[in-house]
């Protein structure tokens, strides 16, 4: 468990400046409209967080919650190859985030399979933006990132 989570704490660390080099690398009207642009009351697919579980079943959400993370980050980095080429600080941190999340997600099944016996977990994934115009694109990446930085600090508590 310490694994997990020093893991997530490192993603705590590094989401306020994930988030500002994104929405910076954006372009107006992303910075002068962070709170509007990246607000994440759309994402309706989110997976379920609580708190109060049992470690198990906290296990298994944060386990969805970083697979949904992991696919969202995925679409991302792809977008931003396109959309933001020069970007290079953005495209380090966001690699260097999709490392972590993917160490922390190795970790949170060995934890589930070695303690619960459990190793098949149901996921669902992110909004994919194939067919989406560029500002969309960007908007649901900052929705996100917006999202991703509110929920780490929660999982991180939690455990």
């Amino acid at each position: 468990m310490t694994q997990i989570k020093n893991q997530l704490e490192q993603l705590i660390s590094s989401a306020n400046a994930l988030l500002f080099l994104y929405y910076t690398a954006q372009g107006e009207p992303f910075p002068s409209n962070v709170d509007k642009l990246c607000s994440s009351h759309n994402l309706t697919d989110f997976p379920l967080f609580h708190v109060d579980d049992k470690e198990k079943d906290k296990l298994v959400e944060l386990y969805r919650i970083i697979v949904y993370f992991n696919t969202s980050l995925g679409n991302i980095m792809e977008n931003e190859k396109t959309l933001n080429p020069n970007a290079q600080s953005l495209h380090s941190k966001l690699s260097s985030m999709a490392d972590t999340l993917l160490g922390l997600l190795s970790n949170v099944l060995c934890r589930l399979c070695n303690e619960y016996n459990g190793g098949h977990v149901d996921t669902s994934y992110s909004p994919y933006t194939s067919g989406k115009n560029i500002f969309q694109k960007k908007k649901l990446g900052c929705q996100l990132l917006g999202k991703y930085k509110q929920v780490i600090t929660e999982l991180a508590q939690a455990f």
